[in-house]
């Protein structure tokens, strides 16, 4: 979960959905990786440059994860963006899968443990 925000794969509220150059609107981070995956090299140089990516600010924005912003920053070229909003799909999705198949003693004391600290 992001920090004191909303989970990545939650939709954002619609005033802080991504409208991308090529009209496609982005909702959250599942979404931005298929949008991504299907951009084209000419709209993804008009989100990313070398001095601004779209991508990562709307990340901090929308979700306030500083870490992924960070992350994206340094990444200008559309396959360096893609792998790492795919890596944090990829874990997140893992997580996931290891909490589905945990006896059901450890998964009441993470909802405990989130119930207090706010997740994660």
């Amino acid at each position: 979960m992001a920090i004191g925000g909303i989970g990545l794969f939650e939709d954002v509220m619609p005033e802080d959905y991504l409208e991308l150059s090529n009209g496609v609107i982005v909702k959250n981070l599942s979404e931005l990786v298929d949008a991504l995956g299907k951009m084209d090299k000419n709209d993804f140089e008009l989100h990313v440059t070398k001095s601004r990516n779209d991508f990562a600010e709307w990340i901090l924005e929308a979700y306030n994860d500083e870490k992924l912003t960070r992350k994206l920053l340094g990444a200008i070229d559309k396959e360096k963006n893609l792998r790492i909003l795919k890596d944090v799909v990829k874990n997140t999705e893992s997580k996931k899968v290891n909490r589905i198949n945990m006896p059901k003693n450890k998964k009441s004391i993470l909802k405990n443990l989130e119930g207090i600290d706010g997740g994660m």
